[in-house]
């Protein structure tokens, strides 16, 4: 990341945060940044949202790596930098201020969507290997196992929502065992038009119609023991139902979305949303026209 790009991002979230103060439910929130007692926070909520976006740009995975790479290569951009301790307690505070960030960032991708043309799908977020199941302790309780075409897995699902050029427009966790189809109602709300999918989105009539009622309509591929007709622009949506899947392997690949060293449920969910963030912030650090939700003045609006 060089410095245009981290001065870009700093901007970004900084004029966030500045916005958010101005509402009420902002300020709220922003009070539980500072700690309960003791000293104020060296680095502003600013510097710690950016410092970890960078980290999984940079594809470090390891908070304490991370942390001395700044120490010794990026003082003079964050030179207050504190401890690995105090730093881990910032990340940490800073967690629901990425859950905001990351469903604004949703928003504007549903309205700057002008095509009506979706894609859902969902993808396994496994929590440990299949053979320490039985004294994974972490997310005992809230994860569970599930099955998809590679297998069985223990963990999460992360249901989603694309656009034509892969940006996410709407997402939803569940345990490993929940169907696509239980989630396909709740992954269109604020959206219209047609939702292409595979197989697991073939719906009970009554979930078709009353999406329909909303102009909603599903395009769901057939299952191998079934006879159905299709027409050469249905064929033509499904094959580019892989943008989807292509989002997914992004993220899992570049941004480390799959996560099996996490020490808490709130860490865990730390890191999908830094991942998820960190993925859905690059149109901003490589702006390509046909392809940005807004300007970045739009976004700073």
């Amino acid at each position: 990341m060089n410095e245009t790009m981290l001065t870009t991002l700093y901007c970004i979230i900084d004029d966030f945060i500045k916005a958010l103060e101005k509402t009420s439910g902002g300020q709220k929130m922003l009070q539980s940044w500072m700690p309960k007692r003791g000293p104020k926070p060296q680095l502003n909520l600013s510097e710690v949202l950016t410092m970890n976006i960078m980290r999984f740009h940079f594809h470090i995975f390891d908070l304490k790596a991370f942390a001395r790479l700044v120490q010794s290569a990026y003082k003079t951009y964050f030179p207050k930098m504190p401890n690995y301790e105090n730093f881990m307690k910032a990340t940490n505070r800073s967690f629901p201020f990425t859950v905001l960030l990351v469903q604004y960032l949703l928003l504007l991708n549903r309205r700057m969507n002008k095509s009506g043309l979706h894609f859902f799908d969902s993808t396994a977020l496994s929590v440990c290997n299949n053979w320490n199941i039985s004294t994974h302790r972490v997310t005992k309780g809230f994860s569970s196992r599930g099955k998809t075409s590679k297998g069985w897995f223990y963990g999460f699902k992360l249901h989603g929502v694309c656009d034509a050029f892969g940006n996410l427009e709407n997402i939803r966790f569940s345990t490993g065992s929940v169907h696509d189809s239980q989630e396909a109602e709740p992954l269109t709300d604020g959206l219209s038009g047609l939702f292409v999918g595979d197989a697991g989105y073939l719906l009970k009539q009554e979930v078709f119609q009353r999406l329909f009622e909303k102009h909603k309509r599903i395009l769901a591929a057939s299952r191998k023991n079934m006879k159905r007709l299709m027409t050469e622009e249905q064929g033509i949506l499904f094959r580019k139902r892989n943008i989807i899947e292509t989002v997914w392997d992004v993220l899992k690949e570049r941004y480390g979305l799959e996560f099996h060293l996490a020490r808490s449920i709130t860490g865990l969910f730390r890191h999908y949303c830094y991942s998820l963030l960190s993925r859905m912030i690059q149109p901003f650090l490589h702006p390509q026209p046909s392809q940005l939700p807004v300007t970045s003045a739009g976004l700073l609006c």
